[in-house]
């Protein structure tokens, strides 16, 4: 009986951080975005090693997927803001990929929560490099079109970056800034 009990296998349990969540595992994700819609959300109420996910597109229609990625038939409530992640974009989920192999792979797999240091000598989390992220992604934004963009645009940076951790893309971030301020 005890041979039996020892040959159990437990799967591990999501914990919730997007950054741990695998490459392919976000290939998958990205695929079904590119499909379906240009969001996505992670269910933190999952039992499996990767999460459920909600995939929203421009209508706000959504669809939920389980972790192997085949369609799923859930309540809305497994996805509210208390069930799930912040709603992320394709252009997030692809950098998520891109920046895979730095930090998000080496926390998860090992057992520190950090081992990847910045310059300052702090440990990077994955709410740091995600907003170190969107400052990028929002520069480049900036950079590319500074010509067509006031100047006074840039008294509205914090408000632009809190609408990217939203889930919106620079350029709708931007558009939306233009459109309530200029």
């Amino acid at each position: 009986m005890k041979a039996e009990q020892l040959n159990i296998k437990r799967s591990k349990r999501w914990n919730g951080e997007i950054a741990s969540l695998t490459p392919e595992y976000l290939k998958e994700v990205a695929g079904r975005m590119e499909s379906y819609g240009d969001r996505v959300r992670f269910a933190l109420n999952g039992t499996g090693a990767e999460p459920e996910y909600q995939v929203i597109n421009a209508f706000e229609k959504k669809m939920a997927f389980d972790s192997r990625h085949h369609l799923l038939r859930t309540e809305e409530e497994a996805f509210s803001d208390v069930n799930a992640t912040r709603i992320l974009s394709l252009e997030q989920v692809r950098n998520l990929i891109a920046h895979a192999g730095t930090h998000a792979a080496g926390a998860a797999r090992t057992v520190r929560k950090s081992s990847v240091r910045s310059a300052a000598g702090k440990p990077v989390t994955a709410a740091r490099k995600m907003e170190e992220n969107i400052d990028a992604l929002k520069y480049a934004y900036f950079k590319e079109h500074s010509a067509t963009l006031p100047e006074e645009i840039k008294a509205y940076s914090q408000e632009i970056t809190q609408l990217m951790k939203t889930g919106l893309s620079a350029e709708e971030a931007f558009n939306r800034i233009l459109a309530e301020h200029f």
